[in-house]
C-alpha cells in the first residue's frame, strides 16, 4: 500500500470500482410494492400460466428453491410458495431511477444488468470519496430511499470490475465488502467459479472435474496442460482471473457500442395457436415493439423477418426492401404479406418477427403518404412515451386488456433502447 497526497492506494493504483448488485431483484420489487408479498417465500415467473421461476425471493431462497427451477419442483420443498408473474415494466422503471441515483455519486457508471452496476469513483476519491466502505453504506441508503427500505444491495469495491463484482456476489446480504491486498487472495482461494463473472455452467463444470473449483487454483498448472483441457483463448483468462485481474470480457464494457444491425421480438406462449386471428394479432402487437425500439434510436430497417415455431414444425420467411421503414404501419403490411406465404400450417406456440439492416434514421421523404404517416406516428410516439408503451395504438391492435408487454431481459443486452431514457 502506498501513500499519495495523504491518501492510501491499494495496490498502488489510483483505481476504484464499487459494483453494486440488488438482492432478489424482480422478487424485491413486488415485495416492496406489496406489503402483503414481504416475508413470504415467493416465485417468479416469465408470465402469465408459466412455470419455470425465473428469480425467487429471499426467503424462498431459504427453503433451497432456485432460479430455473419448475414450480412444481418448488412447491415439493416449500409448500407455501406463492407464483406470481414478474413485472417487467416496474423493473426496468427502478432500473432507470437506480441509474439516476447512481450518476449523482460519479459520472462514470454502467448498468450491468437490471440489478447490478459499475460505479468507477476513481477520478473522485481522493476529494469527495476517501472511505470507500461509508460511501458503500450510504449507497445502501439511497436505494432504500428511492426504491423502499424493502430493498437491499450487496456493494463489492475493488481495483477493477472483476474483484468488485466477485466481492458483491461473496459478501452476505445486504452487506458491504471491500477488497484490499491483505484478503485479495484469500478471495480468490475461497469463490467458487460459479460466482465469478464470465466463467459459465459448462466451464465451471469442466474445471471441476479436474479438481479446480477456485481461481487461486490456477496459479499452480502449468498453462500448456490449461490450454488442453479448455483451449488457449480461456487458460490465458483464468490465468488473469487467478491474479484478479480484468478479463476481456469486462474490458468490452469501454467499447463505444455502435448501432443495432437488427430489432427483434419473439414470445413462446403457454398453449399452441391454430386461429388464423389469434396468430396474426400476436404478431401485429409483436410489429408496435419492435418499432418502438427502431424509432427511439434513430434508426430504420430493410429487411423483414417472420418466423413460427410449432411442436416439432418451423416456417420463416423474409423480404428485403428498397427502401427502409420505421413506421408501425408499414411494417404491420409487411407482416401480413409475409403471413399469406405460410401455407402448410400448424399449430403455433413461439412468434418471432424482426427488423434487420438498420441504418441511421432516414431523411424525410416527399412522398405525401409517407409525410402523413410520419405526422401520425410521432404522435403515437409522444403519447406512448409520456404515458406507456401501447397507450395509443392502432385499431388493429388487441385490446389492452390482450396485449403482449415487453420484456426486460436481465442482463439488458437493448441497453441502448432500455436505457434511452436515463441519460
Amino acid at each position: 500500500m502506498s501513500q499519495r497526497n495523504g491518501i492510501s492506494w491499494r495496490f498502488g493504483l489510483n483505481k476504484t470500482i464499487l459494483h453494486v448488485d440488488i438482492n432478489s431483484y424482480f422478487a424485491t420489487v413486488l415485495q416492496q410494492e406489496n406489503p402483503l408479498l414481504q416475508n413470504r417465500p415467493l416465485g417468479v415467473t416469465k408470465g402469465r400460466g408459466r412455470t419455470c421461476l425465473i428469480a425467487t425471493s429471499k426467503e424462498a431462497k431459504q427453503f433451497g428453491i432456485s432460479t430455473g427451477m419448475r414450480r412444481s419442483e418448488g412447491v415439493v420443498l416449500c409448500p407455501q410458495l406463492l407464483c406470481i408473474p414478474a413485472s417487467f415494466e416496474r423493473c426496468l422503471d427502478a432500473t432507470k431511477r437506480l441509474q439516476k441515483v447512481f450518476k449523482t455519486i460519479a459520472p462514470s457508471i454502467y448498468i450491468y444488468s437490471l440489478d447490478e452496476a459499475f460505479i468507477d469513483i476513481s477520478d473522485c476519491r481522493k476529494n469527495l470519496y476517501p472511505d470507500a466502505k461509508k460511501l458503500g453504506k450510504e449507497i445502501q441508503n439511497l436505494i432504500k430511499k428511492e426504491l423502499g427500505s424493502w430493498v437491499t444491495c450487496n456493494v463489492g469495491i475493488a481495483e477493477n470490475r472483476l474483484l468488485a463484482k466477485m466481492a458483491s456476489e461473496v459478501a452476505p446480504k445486504g452487506a458491504v465488502l471491500e477488497v484490499t491486498e491483505e484478503n485479495k487472495d484469500a478471495l480468490l482461494a475461497t469463490t467458487e467459479f460459479k460466482d465469478v463473472c464470465g466463467v459459465g455452467y459448462r466451464l465451471a463444470k469442466k474445471l471441476a472435474r479436474f479438481h479446480v473449483q477456485y481461481p487461486y487454483q490456477i496459479r499452480f498448472i502449468p498453462q500448456e496442460e490449461l490450454a488442453i483441457v479448455v483451449g488457449p483463448f480461456w487458460a490465458k483468462e483464468l490465468l488473469k482471473i487467478a491474479y484478479g485481474k480484468e478479463t476481456h470480457l469486462l474490458n468490452q464494457l469501454d467499447r463505444e457500442l455502435p448501432h443495432m444491425k437488427s430489432v427483434g421480438r419473439s414470445i413462446t406462449g403457454y398453449r399452441l395457436h391454430e386461429d388464423d386471428a389469434e396468430i396474426t394479432n400476436i404478431l401485429k402487437n409483436l410489429c408496435l415493439e419492435v418499432i418502438d425500439k427502431v424509432r427511439n434510436m434513430n434508426l430504420a430497417g430493410r429487411q423483414v423477418w417472420l418466423g413460427l415455431y410449432g411442436r416439432n414444425e418451423y416456417w420463416d420467411t423474409h423480404e428485403t426492401l428498397q427502401i427502409p421503414i420505421n413506421h408501425s404501419s408499414e411494417l404491420l403490411l409487411w407482416i401480413q404479406q409475409l403471413y399469406t406465404r405460410w401455407t402448410k400450417k400448424f399449430p403455433v406456440i413461439k412468434f418471432a418477427i424482426r427488423l434487420s439492416l438498420l441504418e441511421n434514421q432516414i431523411q424525410e421523404q416527399l412522398l405525401p403518404q409517407w409525410q402523413k404517416q410520419e405526422v401520425v406516428q410521432k404522435a403515437l410516439d409522444d403519447l406512448n412515451r409520456k404515458y406507456g408503451l401501447f397507450t395509443i395504438h392502432p385499431a388493429a391492435i388487441p385490446p389492452k386488456e390482450e396485449l403482449i408487454f415487453p420484456e426486460v431481459t436481465g442482463f439488458l443486452g437493448d441497453r441502448l433502447y432500455q436505457l434511452r431514457d436515463s441519460d
